[in-house]
């Protein structure tokens, strides 16, 4: 058990401190990281089978290699988050393997079908600049150490997987009409998509204990 009331915790956290371990944590600082996690683990866990679909369809061998690696990236990423959830008590096998479909936490992108390599490219240049955007939100201002640390790795790697979505998504635009029209309807359907990741106003936020503990 803390040693400091919920209260006590929350306004240590909100004048810097690092929370290190469970032993730190109060009841309701645990249960808020643990919804913080389990969204981030998911989110990147779901990319790697929309991912693996449409990079069937990468327009070489280079570029199909390139693709798997981001997939490897995020199979690895989502590892980082459901192990720190382990720390926490979760069971990574159940997260894993024992939820429903309708239990796993992930924005909506992730449930659509990405068809070619165009798809892929947007998802990357406009899934992993949402990623990159509120990850690096987590990482400047997030209370929990462990998490701060390995983002730092994540973050890197993320900006790798947006950079090969933004090169492609030029490239693309200037290859000529067809494939400039391809790229045009994955932006269509992809962009609001994409603010999707971004979630309600802070006011209207449900989990306002991740602001409190200073989560993110």
């Amino acid at each position: 058990m803390p040693n400091v009331t919920d209260e006590e915790l929350k306004e240590k956290v909100q004048d810097g401190y690092l929370v290190e371990s469970v032993e730190e944590m109060t009841d309701g600082y645990r249960k808020s990281l643990i919804v913080q996690l389990t969204v981030q683990a998911d989110t990147e866990l779901m990319s790697a089978p929309a991912y693996w679909r449409a990079a069937r369809y990468a327009p070489s061998a280079n570029t199909q290699v390139s693709a798997h690696a981001i997939i490897q990236d995020e199979l690895a990423h989502a590892n980082i988050a459901y192990r720190l959830l382990e720390d926490l008590g979760e069971s990574k096998e159940h997260l894993v393997y024992g939820r429903k479909p309708h239990e796993f936490k992930h924005p909506y992108g992730f449930d659509q079908p990405l068809d070619n390599w165009a798809e892929l490219v947007v998802a990357t240049g406009f899934f992993d600049r949402a990623g990159i955007t509120l990850l690096s939100d987590v990482h400047e201002n997030t209370s929990y150490g462990p998490l701060k640390r390995a983002l730092i790795k994540i973050s890197m790697e993320e900006t790798f997987h947006l950079r090969h979505g933004e090169v492609w998504m030029k490239r693309l635009a200037s290859a000529g009409k067809e494939a400039r029209e391809m790229i045009q309807r994955a932006v269509d359907w992809m962009f609001p998509m994409t603010l999707e990741w971004f979630g309600l106003p802070d006011g209207l936020k449900r989990h306002s204990g991740q602001l409190d503990y200073r989560l993110k």
